[in-house]
């Protein structure tokens, strides 16, 4: 597979990655079935498809909870500590 049809499969996967993960924090609804456009090759775009397909439930699940788990954390420190000048 060439370097340029890896990075649209990775693509794939992240953009279906961070789209779910961001419609379940904000308890939106997410429909895996439609795959957005990434290009106009036919190729590229196959293994764009690929990359989305290959997501998990759990892939999935696992980003949820260590961004609930990291929101969480964020909250208890800024609560025992105040908001800080940094983030």
């Amino acid at each position: 597979m060439g370097s340029n049809w890896e990075w649209s499969y990775r693509k794939g996967r992240d953009e279906r990655m961070k789209l779910e993960v961001d419609a379940r924090m904000h308890n939106m609804p997410f429909d895996p079935r439609k795959i957005p456009l990434h290009s106009h090759c036919g190729t590229m775009q196959s293994h764009f498809n690929k990359g989305w397909k290959s997501v998990r439930a759990v892939d999935i699940q696992l980003r949820v909870d260590g961004q609930q788990s990291y929101n969480n954390a964020r909250a208890a420190l800024k609560q025992r500590f105040g908001e800080s000048n940094g983030n």
